[in-house]
Parts: structure tokens; sequence; C-alpha cells
């Protein structure tokens, strides 16, 4: 199995080899998005990470994943298309960790592979229609905290908002209040596999407003429920920044205090 071009994940390994030389994001390790759930995590065992078990859902070419072994916890990397999980394997192969594994697999079907202290869920909740029922799902799989990075439904629209024409009206599905989001018109699971930026196989998805994604954390089981305002830089620039408006993203936290 020979991994393809990376796409994504800057990795630089101990040989000072990099899957991405020059990228302009620069290292995965140096995202505020990966040092901010390094934090947390440091929060919430304060070091103590042997023998806790992480996955990394939707974790595309594994470089979050990676992260999270090199800290000392045990990783687990999910995704569900071929391309990436052989760009997983390579980061696997290269990095000689032993406290890190991947699988190829619809994140749905995460009971297979759980329970596990923490969920991770970068970029992949707003790609599911079924939003609340995915949150219960990994609430059921993680002992003591979830965090999702995700965009959420505005409750109105800004002239720089960058969704507007790919988004519906405010309605309600699960019980709760979002907007639609169309994904693509379908595909042979090879063209799928080409949409890597995409839902697998739903045509649209629902984000939920940032209330109801704060709610159906609640619900999930966490009785300690935060918006992280720290992963994208100084806390006065994340709220006062016009670009933070229009992409309607941010980090959502679910902690277990009693466990």
């Amino acid at each position: 199995m020979t991994a393809n071009a990376f796409t994504a994940h800057n990795i630089r390994f101990a040989d000072g080899s990099e899957t991405l030389p020059g990228y302009v994001g620069g290292l995965v390790a140096d995202t505020e998005w990966c040092r901010g759930a390094k934090r947390l995590l440091d929060l919430i065992y304060r070091g103590g990470f042997k023998g806790k078990r992480i996955a990394d859902l939707g974790c595309l070419e594994g470089g979050y994943t990676l992260e999270f072994a090199r800290m000392g916890m045990d990783a687990f990397g999910l995704d569900v298309r071929q391309t990436n999980y052989e760009n997983c394997l390579e980061v696997k192969r290269r990095a000689g960790l032993p406290n890190l594994d991947f699988a190829k697999d619809d994140a749905w079907n995460i009971a297979k592979y759980g329970p596990f202290d923490v969920i991770f869920c970068c970029g992949l909740l707003y790609h599911l229609d079924r939003p609340r029922e995915f949150v219960w799902l990994i609430g059921e799989q993680a002992r003591d905290a979830i965090v999702i990075n995700t965009h959420f439904a505005p409750h109105d629209w800004y002239p720089m908002t960058a969704f507007k024409d790919v988004m519906g009206p405010i309605e309600e599905h699960e019980g709760l209040p979002g907007r639609w989001y169309r994904e693509h018109d379908g595909g042979t699971e090879e063209q799928l596999e080409q949409m890597k930026w995409a839902s697998w196989t739903n045509q649209k998805s629902f984000w939920p407003t940032k209330e109801a994604l704060l709610q159906m954390i609640q619900e999930a089981g966490f009785d300690l429920v935060f918006e992280q305002h720290d992963i994208v830089g100084p806390i006065f620039d994340i709220l006062m920044n016009p670009e933070n408006v229009k992409h309607h993203r941010g980090v959502y936290v679910g902690v277990r205090t009693k466990r």
C-alpha cells in the first residue's frame, strides 16, 4: 500500500522529513487548533496521559492523531476514504509509535472501536445530516470528554458570510434549529473518494445553531460545556475578526466532571 500525495497535514518526523515541505499552512503541530486541543487535554489530565485513549474522527491524513500519540496517549484515527487511510498508514510507519493506530471506516461505526476517554472531532460534524444523533453516539463512547471543532448555522446573514449561497433558511431538524448545507449531488464510491472536503454519502448536511450545538453536547451527558476561545489567536482578535464571523466556526467542548 503506497501513500498518496498529502494535501492538508504537514507533519515533521524525527528524521526532519515532512509530508508537505514548504506548506504555507505550516506544521499541523504548530497550528492553534492543535495547540488548543493539547492545552485542553493537559488541563483534563495534568500530564497523566499514559493509558488514556483518544479517537480522532474523520482524521484525514492523521496529523492530529499523531500529535496526540506524541503526547503519550493511545491515539486512534478513523477515516472513511481509502486515500486518506493510506496516508495515515504512512504516518504510522514513519512515526514508529506503538501507541498510534488507524482504521478505515465510517465514523458512524465508532462503537466498534470504543470506548475511549476522549473523542476529538475536527471538521466532521458539519458534514453529517444527523448531528444530534451523532453527538449522542460519541457521547456514549467518550468517558471523559468530547472536543468538536465545527461550523455552525448563523441566525442572521452578514454581508461577508462565506456559505450563504449553499445554505437554506433556519428550520428545525432533530428537534433543534439550524440550516441545511448543500454538499454534492452524489456519485460512485470512486467519485466520493475524490471529494476530500465533502460528506461521504449524504448529499446535504445539517448545521445546528451554536446554542443548539451546546445543548446537544449537554444532552449527551457532559455537565461542563463550553466554547474554547483560545484556538485561533488572541481572544480579542478572535471575537472581533470579521473572518471568524464569516466562517461561523468554533471549538465546543463537553467534559464529565464526575468521573
